[in-house]
């Protein structure tokens, strides 16, 4: 796990504490309806928190490389084959998980919380959320719902790359234009109404490797952000935290730039026990939800108990099905497999297979070559 920015880490154990608090708000029946619960089942924006992270962690390396020598190589063929080996097969691991734990509660005959299972689960929509077709799912896992949506935000990934290098006021403006297109139009969809958390990522990496003067009032604005998101939520049940709002996703930008401008703050983050469980957060939103709610329906352990059944199962899920595609040599094996016949995709399509980035003085030129792989050195990992 060397070359790894361990705040990061700690920020993503973070988001993923709050989704399991919220989970476990959600299904506890014990907790009242109240300022309590409103204030547990705010913990769903931890998943904004993430969104941004994942803008962070892309462009990091490549932006670092830039600022640093005003030059980089983004190997579009190499990317790819990273994400498909680091995402896919964990996820297909969960899905088999997911569909197991279905069969097991159907056959104990246990109880399970409305809303973690779709109704109608059959071997036709496991299928499709294995290839992420996610019209009107039927999950066997609800939080699966932003697997799909972050896994096409990886193939935009590098054009909104190119357009924050080319002209940072174009990709305010297309971020501004997708607000608008996602909550006025009935053009809007979930990727567009998400996809801002994801170029406030890349604004916040950017933010971060350059050092700028914003880093310094990041944490009153992040505290701001998160009035704004809290006066103007809706006050509709389960309306609150279930959509999305442009506050939150403000709220965890300032959050990532403030943690990166303070160091007592960056050094808390770093623990090695919080940073452990940012290293496991995939694992631990791939399996919690689930087993969260069966443990609420069906034990007496409680609040406490479901959200430590949550992240154990998902630290010992991520021993077997994630770490070998993360820290391991098998995922650079798996992705030099991967790597050629994505190339001959892209050359087949027209896609230059590497993106190269100038920067000047006065402006970032970028220039798109059908050429060589870019060079592997990374100034540090992110955390990808």
């Amino acid at each position: 796990m060397k070359g790894r920015i361990d705040y990061i880490d700690g920020l993503r154990a973070i988001a993923v504490l709050s989704v399991v608090v919220h989970h476990a708000a959600k299904y506890d029946q014990n907790i009242s309806v109240g300022p309590l619960q409103h204030t547990l089942v705010e913990g769903a924006h931890g998943v904004d928190l993430f969104f941004v992270i994942s803008g962070f962690v892309l462009s990091y390396p490549t932006l670092a490389r830039l600022h640093g020598g005003n030059n980089a190589s983004f190997d579009v063929a190499r990317y790819l084959a990273h994400r498909f080996i680091r995402i896919l097969p964990p996820y297909y691991f969960a899905v088999g998980l997911g569909c197991l734990v279905l069969y097991a509660v159907t056959q104990l005959h246990l109880s399970m919380p409305w809303g973690i299972v779709g109704p109608n689960v059959t071997p036709l929509e496991v299928l499709k959320q294995l290839v992420f077709f996610d019209n009107r799912p039927q999950l066997v896992n609800g939080s699966f719902w932003s697997l799909a949506v972050e896994f096409r935000w990886y193939f935009a990934f590098p054009l909104l790359l190119v357009l924050w290098t080319k002209s940072r006021r174009a990709f305010a403006l297309l971020a501004v234009v997708l607000v608008f297109v996602a909550n006025l139009t009935r053009a809007g969809a979930l990727d567009m109404a998400i996809m801002p958390a994801f170029m406030l990522g890349i604004a916040a990496a950017d933010i971060e490797i350059r050092e700028l003067p914003v880093r310094r009032l990041a944490p009153l604005l992040a505290i701001l952000a998160l009035c704004v998101a809290l006066a103007v939520e809706p006050r509709e049940p389960y309306e609150f935290y279930s959509r999305v709002q442009v506050g939150w996703q403000l709220t965890a930008f300032f959050t990532v730039v403030a943690v990166g401008a303070l160091p007592w703050l960056k050094r808390l983050l770093s623990a090695r026990p919080i940073v452990a469980i940012g290293i496991v957060s995939y694992s631990i939103y791939l399996v919690h939800e689930p087993l969260v709610g069966i443990t609420l329906a069906n034990t007496s352990w409680g609040f406490f108990g479901a959200v430590a059944v949550g992240i154990g199962a998902g630290a010992l899920f991520w021993f077997p099905c994630e770490r070998p595609f993360m820290a391991t040599s098998l995922k650079e094996k798996l992705s030099g497999l991967l790597r050629p016949p994505i190339a001959r995709l892209l050359s087949w399509v027209g896609i230059p297979r590497e993106i190269r980035f100038a920067e000047t003085a006065s402006v970032s030129a970028v220039q798109g070559i059908a050429a060589g792989p870019a060079p592997d050195v990374e100034p540090r990992q992110a955390n990808v």
